[in-house]
C-alpha cells in the first residue's frame, strides 16, 4: 500500500523530470522503511539487504523492533535504520536496552552488523521524553525556548552516559517536540491523559562521508506527530576499475610467469603457499568535510526548510560529539566489493577517492494515520 502511495505521489508531482523507483522496502508490523532512488543510479548500486529485529515482549513481538536497509553505492557501504523503542515516560532503560538490543542483533549476510557500515542513518521513533513538568515543557514550546528543553531531553543524557547512540551525531533541534498532539491541529496533547510534548522522532547518523545540511519538522497534521526530515550530502568512495583489472592482470602474470624450460606446476609446486591469509587493515577514513556550519535558533524560515546556518543564538539544542559505540563490530568498514581478495588488494594502490557531485541523501520519516512509513531517498 504505501509503495503504491509513494510512487503515485512522485508521478504526479509536478517536477517530473526526475524518475524514483523503490529499490527496497520492508515493514515490522507498524514499523516500515522504504528506499527510494534515482532511476538512474541504480546501475551504482548492489548487495541491497534487508533485516529486521523484534524488541517488544522480550524479542517475542514485533510491535516494538527495527527494521534496517544496508546497500553499496559505489564503493561505499549504507545502512538505514528504522526503530519503535519503548513508550512510556519513564521507561528510558527499556528504551536504551531496546536499542542495545538492535545495535547487538541487527544482521545482514555474511556477518555484516550496523556498525560494519560506513555510513549510518537512524530514522526512528525513539519515544525518549523531556524530564520536566507538563506546564513548563508547554509553555517553554510556545516561547521557543528549545536550549532549556533540549537540557532535559532524555536521549541527549542516554548519549552523554553512554547509554544509547553512542558514536552517532544528531543535528541542532531547532523545531518545537513533535510529540504529542490532537490530530489535525496545532495543540499539543488534550486527551485525558495529557502527554508531556516530548522530540520522540529523531535522526541520528555517523559517517565520515555524511554532511548534514538540512534537519526539520514537517507541519502535517494528519497525525499525533509531526514528522521529522533530514537531508544530507554525502561523499563516496570509488574504485577505479581501470586500475584494478592492471592490478588482477599483473598480479596473474606475475603468478603464471614461467622459467624457460619449467613448467606452470613446477612453479606452483615449489611457492611457499601460507594456510592464513593476513588481515589486511581497514582503509584510511575518507578525509573529513569541512566543518558544520555553526547552530542557531530560528523558526519559521521560508516554506518549511531549516538550513543550518551561523548563528550566536544561545537557545539553539545542539547534540554534543560522541565516542565509538562499543556494542558496533570491530571492523571500521565492510568491504563493499564482492571479490573480496582483490578488494584487499586493490588497497594497497594509492588511490584518491573521488567525490561524486550531487550526490544526496534525503531521509524522512513520515508517520499518517495507522502505520509508520520511512522513507529514505538518494
Amino acid at each position: 500500500m504505501w509503495e503504491d502511495y509513494i510512487s503515485n505521489t512522485l508521478a504526479t508531482h509536478r517536477d517530473r523530470s526526475t524518475q524514483y523507483v523503490i529499490l527496497r522496502s520492508e515493514q515490522l508490523v507498524g514499523t516500515a522503511l522504504i528506499i527510494l532512488c534515482k532511476a538512474e543510479a541504480t546501475r551504482h548500486i548492489r548487495n541491497v539487504e534487508a533485516a529486521t529485529k523484534k524488541t517488544g515482549l522480550g524479542g517475542m513481538s514485533g510491535n516494538k523492533g527495527a527494521v534496517g536497509i544496508r546497500l553499496d553505492y559505489y564503493d561505499s557501504s549504507f545502512c538505514f535504520i528504522t526503530a519503535h523503542l519503548a513508550a512510556g515516560h519513564i521507561n528510558v532503560e527499556e528504551r536504551n536496552n531496546d536499542y542495545r538490543t538492535i545495535a547487538n542483533g541487527l544482521s545482514f549476510l555474511r556477518g555484516k552488523m550496523i556498525g560494519s557500515h560506513e555510513n549510518v542513518i537512524w530514522l526512528a521513533d525513539t519515544n525518549y521524553r523531556i524530564n520536566l513538568e507538563n506546564n513548563e515543557v508547554r509553555h517553554l514550546a510556545a516561547n521557543d525556548q528549545l536550549g532549556v528543553l533540549y537540557d532535559a531531553d532524555q536521549l541527549k543524557f542516554a548519549m552523554e552516559a553512554q547509554l544509547a547512540f553512542m558514536g552517532y551525531e544528531e543535528g541542532p533541534i531547532l523545531f518545537r517536540p513533535t510529540y504529542r498532539y490532537d490530530l489535525y491541529s496545532d495543540e499539543y496533547d488534550t486527551s485525558e491523559k495529557q502527554r508531556i510534548p516530548a522530540w520522540t522522532d529523531r535522526v541520528l547518523y555517523r559517517g565520515a562521508g555524511l554532511d548534514l545540511a538540512v534537519y526539520n519538522r514537517a507541519e502535517l497534521k494528519q497525525s499525533d506527530h509531526r514528522p521529522i526530515y533530514a537531508i544530507f550530502h554525502a561523499t563516496v568512495r570509488v574504485i577505479d576499475t581501470a586500475k584494478k583489472d592492471a592490478l588482477q592482470a599483473q598480479l596473474l602474470a606475475e603468478l603464471t610467469h614461467t622459467k624457460a624450460g619449467e613448467s606452470l606446476e613446477q612453479k606452483l609446486s615449489k611457492m611457499n603457499i601460507k594456510t592464513g591469509i593476513a588481515r589486511t587493515p581497514p582503509p584510511p577514513p575518507l578525509p573529513r568535510l569541512p566543518e558544520r556550519p555553526s547552530r542557531h535558533n530560528t523558526l519559521g524560515l521560508p516554506d518549511g526548510v531549516l538550513t543550518v546556518s551561523k548563528s550566536t543564538s544561545t537557545n539553539a539544542s545542539v547534540p554534543p560529539p560522541q565516542p565509538k559505540d562499543p556494542f558496533d563490530s570491530d571492523h571500521e568498514h565492510s568491504a563493499s566489493s564482492s571479490e573480496e581478495e582483490l578488494y584487499r588488494s586493490s588497497l594497497m594502490v594509492p588511490i584518491e577517492p573521488t567525490p561524486i557531485s550531487n550526490s544526496t541523501v534525503r531521509a524522512w520519516p513520515v508517520k499518517l494515520p495507522g502505520s509508520r512509513s520511512l522513507i529514505d531517498q538518494f
